[in-house]
């Protein structure tokens, strides 16, 4: 049934009539076909087409959920901003993701700060020189050092050698034990075992 007609028949209900002006207006369904992508973790999005400022939904088994604010990856590589939910704000490629990070890069690192870090060609060559003199100086004092070593070792080889020395514990031992025990002041123990032993 078209509109149209409804209007008229409830004019006739009414008492009215249809003026000349009103035209048939046909309602047509138009099918609208969504586009469907998924993310990396495999989650399936749909929207009319993933573009900045269109609507964007999740996709379960019963539903279609507007998505949450934040930032998607999809199995391409692309990622999705969304800034206001179930709104897409931008949609950034990964090649767009390495220029930028190549630009924040190249921002960071400024070409005074190269020309710092590295020595210039006569800088080089006075470390150089100054390396090399170093080692004639280090050579130099090493060499008279060798030679008084082996002088010593000469005026030692030269000495017999010493004694060995022994050890004998039992010869003077009981001469040791003897003076200490005079030595000592004596216990109230002492002086009962000597009454006990008298």
């Amino acid at each position: 049934m078209k509109a149209t007609d409804t209007i008229s028949k409830i004019k006739n209900i009414l008492g009215m009539e249809l003026s000349k002006e009103v035209k048939e207006v046909e309602v047509k369904a138009e099918e609208v076909k969504l586009d469907t992508l998924n993310l990396e973790n495999g989650t399936v999005i749909e929207a009319e087409s993933f573009e900045s400022g269109r609507e964007v939904f999740i996709i379960t088994e019963d539903d279609r959920v507007p998505m949450p604010i934040g930032e998607y990856t999809l199995e391409d590589g692309r990622s999705v901003v969304v800034k206001e939910e179930g709104l897409i704000d931008s949609i950034i490629s990964t090649t767009e993701v390495e220029e930028e990070v190549i630009e924040a890069s190249k921002e960071d690192v400024k070409a005074e700060d190269l020309a710092t870090d590295y020595p210039t060609k006569e800088e080089f060559n006075q470390l150089k020189s100054m390396v090399e003199e170093m080692k004639t100086n280090l050579s130099e004092v090493l060499g008279s050092q060798k030679d008084q070593i082996k002088k010593l070792e000469t005026e030692l080889s030269a000495e017999p050698a010493a004694q060995p020395i022994t050890h004998s514990p039992e010869s003077k031992s009981k001469e040791m034990a003897f003076q200490i025990s005079s030595n000592r002041v004596e216990t109230s123990l002492d002086r009962i075992i000597k009454k006990l032993s008298k």
